[in-house]
Parts: structure tokens; C-alpha cells; sequence
């Protein structure tokens, strides 16, 4: 699967495996993935895209920003996973 800027993913392997990112960027076969807490957005864990999956469609603003090329803190990317775990739990 082709995966974007912005979209959120899990990981399928790894000490990580399970745990929600957001995509910073694609870098060839690789993703550069942040969660804000363990991995911060000023150093992203670079992870073979086999190695996750897409986790599902998702609108917020600070993917927006993701999708735009700001940079984002690393509480704004908790608060957009935590608000993705929220919505998907509702379902």
C-alpha cells in the first residue's frame, strides 16, 4: 500500500508493534513516523512501510498541518492520536 503524509498507522512489527503513528513523510519504501511521546517530531522513527498499516481514515487539524508541511509540536500530535483512538473507540 502507498501511504501519504499525515495519515495515521499502526505498527506490525517491532518493539512498536500495535502503537498508533502519525506519517511525517515517505522517504522511498520508508515512513518517518511520530507519536509525540516516544518518537518526537523533531527525530522520527524511519520504518519500512511493510512494516505498517493503514489505521484508517481520519480528519484534524494538526494532520492538516502535517499534509501542508508545518511543523507540528509533539503535543499536537499526542492530542491528534489520542482524538483518533477516542473516535475509533465510538465506532
Amino acid at each position: 500500500m502507498e501511504f501519504a503524509k499525515a495519515q495515521i498507522v499502526q505498527s506490525l512489527a517491532g518493539h512498536d508493534k500495535g502503537e498508533l503513528f502519525c506519517v511525517l513523510d515517505t522517504d522511498g519504501a520508508y515512513l518517518l513516523l511520530a507519536d509525540g511521546k516516544r518518537r518526537k517530531a523533531r527525530s522520527p522513527k524511519r520504518k519500512k512501510g511493510i512494516h505498517a498499516a493503514f489505521a484508517g481514515a481520519f480528519r484534524h487539524p494538526v494532520l492538516e498541518k502535517v499534509q501542508a508541511g508545518q511543523q507540528v509540536s509533539d503535543s499536537e500530535l499526542r492530542r491528534a492520536l489520542a482524538a483518533f483512538r477516542e473516535d475509533a473507540r465510538r465506532v
